[in-house]
């Protein structure tokens, strides 16, 4: 970081890739935070551990939808097809990038998607994940078949628990709000139902001036189940959350991504 940077300033967001359409619609909303920011973006293609190692099970087979017939897995082919996705995903992340102005890196990561993707040696401050590997095919609702670029008329959620973090990330936010027309929801996260007011009025203070433009909601239930229930009555297009809130251990992060909906921002 440079001596002129504010303290706090997002440098730099990774984003999640694989050959899925929901993976590109997530590099888009990414891109669209990179340029908001002004921050450089960082494409990093998933090349699934556990998937490469099925693929070398004798026992395993595939079936082709064009043709239904039936073969073995091959892992070589696999990888052959894996490095030709992440070409692909390189050129549509260095257009991207180009058409918005947007410093961008690419590279490519193979690990346990599940255990290590939080992890995965990335130094951004902000990491952008949806549905990726074996979660792609479950969106519950439709989406624009065109990533859009832009925040105008995207709803943007923040998990607000009143820590560093969570205020961190709603700064964030605010900032993608206040320049792009985005509509901002804070779901309040309160330990017990007796912090509620508290922790409300914590969010108002930071809100400032765009407080009555604000949406507030209480999360009633802190699970992964509760949570989705909310953003989809809320149609939420993108949820920024901080690298500490318990919805991104392991178990729940991964539930999370299975019904969430929407892609997640995660300040680090």
């Amino acid at each position: 970081m440079s001596a002129s940077d504010p303290p706090g300033r997002i440098r730099r967001i990774a984003v999640a890739l694989d050959a899925s359409p929901h993976s590109l619609q997530g590099l888009a909303l990414a891109a669209g935070i990179a340029a908001a920011l002004n921050a450089e973006l960082e494409g990093v293609f998933v090349e699934d551990t556990e998937l490469l190692r099925l693929a070398r099970l004798p026992f395993l087979r595939e079936l082709r939808i064009a043709t239904l017939c039936e073969s073995a897995l091959d892992a070589e082919r696999l990888e052959r097809e894996l490095r030709a996705a992440a070409r692909g995903v390189r050129e549509r992340l260095e257009r991207t990038a180009s058409e918005l102005g947007v410093v961008s890196s690419f590279r490519v990561w193979r690990g346990d998607l599940e255990a290590e993707i939080l992890g995965a040696g990335l130094d951004a401050e902000l990491f952008a994940l949806g549905r990726i590997g074996r979660f792609a095919p479950l969106r519950r609702r439709p989406r624009p078949t065109a990533p859009r670029t832009t925040f105008g008329g995207l709803v943007v959620g923040v998990l607000y628990t009143g820590s560093e973090g969570s205020k961190r990330v709603l700064s964030i936010a605010l900032e993608l709000g206040i320049r792009h027309a985005a509509s901002l929801v804070v779901i309040l996260q309160p330990a017990t139902h007796a912090d509620a007011a508290t922790l409300r009025n914590r969010a108002l203070e930071q809100l400032g001036p765009v407080r009555e433009q604000t949406r507030l909601v209480s999360l009633e239930a802190s699970d992964a189940a509760g949570l989705a229930a909310t953003l989809r009555n809320l149609g939420m297009d993108l949820l920024v959350l901080d690298e500490t809130n318990p919805l991104l251990t392991r178990a729940s992060l991964w539930t999370s991504l299975e019904t969430l909906g929407c892609p997640v921002a995660i300040g680090r």
